[in-house]
């Protein structure tokens, strides 16, 4: 870090600069089927952050440019993995380049740029910024601004909006947001607004959600909580679709979280949507919602467990495992991981993802296409499990900050 006393603005003033840069490569492992290639592919990223900040008493100003080059896409990409680095979203003000977009991509984004003003019990926020809201951290019922899934390999960052935000406070417990980002337009369906209030109870956090996002009513709840050594958590969300093509659906969480030693976490999630299908013969209908092709959605079933363990098993090396299953079909999701601290400054993960179920059945093209061209996709019924589709993929990442 960079941080330098500006002395036209006397000793309340800083500006600092850092930096980030990461690498992965990642392989794929298909399993035969006429979707997937005949052999094992590869892909290589590289990326770079370099992240502004100044403040001023009460003002603040944040900038974050992002540089990502990345070789031929895997097979993975088409089955939820992601490195999770240059990532876009809508742009209310372009602010993106792109110099090579074939075999070698290479391109840039201004992913942060905001100005901020914090008096006393109030927080003001406008420019590019990224906006989370709820608790839950598999299952994200809550989080409907570019959210993460559990087969992005690096969520450190959520690609930024062009937002403008809002917080209050009312002494230490109790804190109201109010936010609205661009989404694509200017017309509900492109909007996303939502408020979104926190109060504390003795140990428990109780927080209200009511949004328009992208023409959808959403209201929600989220509870954190205690009992004993054990935290709880629950996200709940009920949307009622814009028009009356669709039927409102519900989607919820609940998750605890426990520490049995100082060395151990571990934690759990239920989660249930009624917007999923029951039978695999319908899951790729379901991946026909436009909510599925944003991101809102990523699960094509209904009832779903999710648990994590991360051990430390010295001071500088930490192994994980995470598993999602699929409790009807029956399918899971395995993600291992083992990250090496190299240096204050600087990490080695390896890791992988691994889909466990019912492989598709053997389909030809033809099955595919109609009297009339492609079937829809809720009349293509030839998987038979959700995570049974998910090939094995294998990642090494590097970072380092400065």
């Amino acid at each position: 870090m960079i941080l330098l006393a500006l002395a036209a603005w006397g000793q309340d003033a800083e500006v600092s600069l850092h930096g980030d840069l990461k690498t992965f490569f990642t392989a794929t492992f298909p399993y035969e089927h006429v979707f997937m290639p005949e052999n094992p592919t590869g892909q290589g990223v590289f990326d770079n952050r370099m992240k502004l900040a100044a403040k001023w008493r009460a003002l603040s100003f944040e900038a974050h440019h992002t540089t990502t080059a990345i070789t031929s896409q895997s097979a993975s990409a088409g089955f939820g993995t992601s490195t999770g680095v240059g990532l876009q979203a809508p742009e209310l003000v372009d602010l993106s380049w792109v110099a090579f977009d074939e075999d070698l991509v290479w391109r840039g984004r201004i992913d942060r740029f905001n100005v901020s003003w914090r008096p006393d019990g109030i927080g003001i926020t406008v420019g590019r910024q990224p906006i989370t809201f709820g608790n839950a951290q598999m299952f994200t019922p809550l989080d409907l601004v570019n959210p993460f899934t559990p087969a992005v390999i690096d969520q450190e960052y959520k690609p930024g909006v062009d937002a403008i935000r809002a917080d209050v406070y009312h002494g230490f417990a109790t804190k109201v947001t109010l936010a609205a980002a661009y989404a694509g337009s200017w017309d509900p369906s492109g909007l996303i607004v939502a408020s979104y209030g926190q109060t504390t109870v003795g140990v428990t956090d109780i927080g209200l959600f009511l949004g328009s996002v992208r023409g959808d009513a959403v209201v929600g709840t989220s509870v954190v909580t205690s009992v004993g050594p054990i935290g709880l958590s629950s996200d709940v969300s009920l949307t009622a679709p814009q028009g009356r093509e669709d039927d409102p659906y519900l989607r919820g969480t609940l998750g605890v979280l426990w520490r049995p030693g100082a060395n151990t976490t571990v934690s759990a999630e239920a989660y249930v949507q009624t917007v999923g299908a029951t039978n695999p013969d319908r899951y790729l209908g379901v991946t026909g919602n436009p909510r599925f092709a944003r991101g809102e959605l990523w699960l094509m079933g209904v009832a779903y467990l999710g648990v994590a363990v991360s051990q430390q098993i010295r001071p500088t090396l930490t192994g994980s495992l995470a598993a999602i299953g699929n409790v009807l079909d029956p399918s899971a999701f395995v993600a291992p991981s083992l990250a090496w601290s190299v240096a204050n400054n600087a990490d080695f993960v390896v890791g992988g993802f691994m889909g466990v179920g019912a492989r598709p059945d053997d389909v030809a093209l033809t099955d595919l296409i109609g009297p009339d061209g492609p079937k829809p996709l809720d009349e293509l019924t030839y998987l038979n499990s959700e995570f049974g589709t998910y090939p094995a993929v294998a990642f090494v990442q590097a970072r380092l900050y400065f």
